[in-house]
């Protein structure tokens, strides 16, 4: 359901100076600032023009938002800051997490669009446009972006602009206002989706079971939409609804306990696209492939007893990817 900033979402200043009223968030260009690169997402710039950092009560990860921005200068920013979730099958399996931000929308790092992370202290840019174009000060700018899996679009004036690969973990959502002139963003909606579990399988009535009875259910009680690939029914090429379907998932759960090549394939994919992927296996198996050898797996056993151990361990990963 879309809310408006006006009436149910809270934003709070944690950092610079900014008015916030009637749901318009503008920096204050010529108030003193602490010269820290601790204390908020300073751009690596010296001196660093005043900026501000606010944080909203607003959750996202999945979804559209979209708002307006306005840049009152050449070296005024007005970006969206979004939380990222670590690398897969990595901190985030253990429940440990590092500061990782995405900030998108305007003058991002030298270009006019665009996205860039901020980790460890540090920017890195994840693409941009707009190069060797100015963008125009005082005039409030359309913007919206979507989220669906590991893709992030960014449009401007309803034109997809630049696109990015990362995965976001639901958090508070923020905004990034920097110049020596006014900056601001106003209007923000924000529609949010139930994030989308891909499962990985053969279809054959014993994996059935494990789908129906503990994937489906466990996955559907931390708000994730669960399909597998018998769910498509369009009209183009499996492999295309696959790799589509994987790219839109926010979670891969993959059971590798027989020899199928599809579901190493697409276990394969998932991975080269740096998606979460939880495996599965049937303690039956005596050997993983090396290839995912190294990859931390749930092992079960096909009993009544297995099935809920595995389902106990499975919402313990759950808990650390999106706890409910």
């Amino acid at each position: 359901m879309k809310e408006n900033i006006i009436n149910k979402q809270t934003w709070i200043a944690v950092y610079g100076q900014v008015l916030i009223q009637d749901g318009t968030i503008t920096l204050v260009p010529d108030s003193e600032q602490i010269d820290s690169t601790t204390a908020s997402l300073v751009i690596d710039q010296s001196p660093s023009p005043p900026h501000a950092v606010v944080k909203s009560n607003i959750e996202f990860d999945q979804g559209t938002i979209t708002w307006e921005a306005n840049v009152g200068g050449a070296d005024a920013r007005a970006q969206l800051l979004l939380s990222v979730e670590p690398d897969v099958n990595d901190a985030s399996i253990n429940g440990a997490t590092n500061s990782t931000e995405l900030a998108t929308g305007l003058n991002v790092l030298g270009t006019p669009y665009g996205f860039a992370l901020f980790k460890n202290g540090k920017w890195e840019a994840l693409g941009g446009t707009g190069q060797g174009s100015t963008l125009p000060t005082g005039k409030w700018i359309k913007m919206k972006l979507t989220a669906r899996g590991s893709n992030v679009e960014l449009f401007c004036e309803n034109v997809k602009v630049v696109d990015t690969t990362v995965t976001l973990r639901r958090a508070q959502l923020g905004v990034l206002l920097q110049g020596s002139s006014e900056s601001s963003i106003r209007n923000v909606v924000v529609d949010v989706e139930a994030p989308t579990c891909f499962a990985i399988m053969q279809f054959t009535e014993e994996f059935d079971i494990l789908y129906r009875d503990v994937i489906r259910p466990v996955c559907e009680s931390y708000g994730y939409k669960v399909i597998r690939g018998d769910d498509f029914y369009t009209g183009g090429q499996i492999l295309e609804d696959v790799t589509r379907s994987i790219r839109n998932a926010a979670l891969i759960i993959a059971d590798v306990t027989p020899e199928n090549a599809n579901v190493f394939y697409e276990v394969g994919f998932a991975h080269a696209i740096n998606k979460p992927t939880i495996l599965l296996s049937d303690r039956k198996r005596e050997k993983l492939p090396f290839d995912i050898s190294g990859f931390r797996t749930l092992f079960y056993d096909n009993t009544i007893g297995g099935k809920s151990l595995v389902e106990e361990r499975l919402k313990k990963h759950l808990d650390a990817l999106r706890p409910k």
